[in-house]
């Protein structure tokens, strides 16, 4: 009996420690920094270079969250007001996945009412 509870629990562990961790998510609004060095003094949060499935951030019904959109930029400050600094501009579209690629050379996301995930 003592050595199937050990294999019991040696399975269980085992299974435990096999399970996927959850994929971190950034959002829903805010500018997260890419580049930490072009990033110093400006973000103090990050954001790694990758591929991220784009999602509008969620509202409780019936009210739905002001449309969904991005910006990927080469400096700071980084938004919509600051064209010379905005390399790519996106939108989330409701109910249908999207998706973006941030480059190492980016120097910061603006997020407004989207959350990315990596993809």
């Amino acid at each position: 009996m003592k050595l199937l509870v050990s294999v019991v629990a040696a399975l269980l562990a085992a299974a435990v420690s096999a399970a996927p961790a959850a994929a971190r998510s950034y959002g829903s609004n805010g500018v997260f920094g890419v580049n930490a060095e072009a990033a110093a003094g400006w973000a103090t949060a990050y954001i790694p270079p990758g591929r991220y499935r784009v999602d509008q951030a969620p509202s409780m019904p019936p009210y739905q969250s002001a449309p969904g959109s991005w910006v990927r930029c080469r400096a700071f400050p980084c938004g919509y007001s600051f064209g010379g600094n905005i390399i790519a501009v996106g939108h989330a579209i409701r109910d249908v996945p999207t998706f973006m690629d941030i480059a190492p050379s980016d120097a910061a996301v603006a997020l407004y009412n989207v959350t990315l995930t990596p993809a």
